[in-house]
């Protein structure tokens, strides 16, 4: 008798419906949360103007953007170039713009801006502080000894930035 009453549960169980109003509250329930940069443009994610429409592109300001030349020394080669702009006196956190370039050849003309950006942010503060690595394992998280970098504090809208990697930095 018991195995039969529990077979009668397990059937009724089973054959339960859901309707298309519980299914859409369930994936409401389980839809990850998108966080947004306040002001970003509307094409991202979770951003007015459409939960999944395409992110736009930000279009180069040369007011905001800082150009220039990358040297190395003679037989510097392989790795990845990676060139980042910080605030002028950041110990720490995410870089405003990010670049990397797999195997440059040198010298390397560059320009980086706010397009360049991880996230939407908005203009460069007055003074920033462009650093670039040539990193031998690719992984900008780590500096492994024999990267060469260098390092310059300059103004966005600059054009003429020379970076000289080297062992020390500069």
């Amino acid at each position: 008798m018991r195995i039969a009453l529990c077979a009668v549960i397990a059937i009724a169980a089973c054959s339960q419906r859901v309707t298309t109003e519980e299914e859409f509250a369930q994936a409401e329930r389980e839809r990850p949360l998108v966080a947004v940069p306040i002001g970003a443009p509307a094409g991202m994610p979770g951003a007015q103007g459409g939960p999944m429409s395409a992110p736009q592109e930000v279009a180069a300001d040369p007011a905001q953007t800082i150009g220039g030349t990358i040297e190395a020394p003679a037989g510097a080669a392989g790795g990845v170039l990676f060139i980042f702009v910080r605030p002028a006196g950041a110990t720490g956190g995410p870089p405003l713009a990010v670049q990397r370039i797999p195997s440059p050849t040198f010298p390397l003309e560059f320009a980086i801006g706010p397009q360049d950006a991880m996230v939407a942010s908005g203009p460069f503060p007055e003074r920033v502080l462009l650093e670039a690595r040539l990193d031998s394992d690719g992984n900008a998280m780590t500096e492994e000894p024999g990267d060469l970098s260098a390092r310059s504090e300059t103004a966005p809208g600059t054009s003429d930035v020379t970076l000289a990697l080297s062992a020390e930095g500069a």
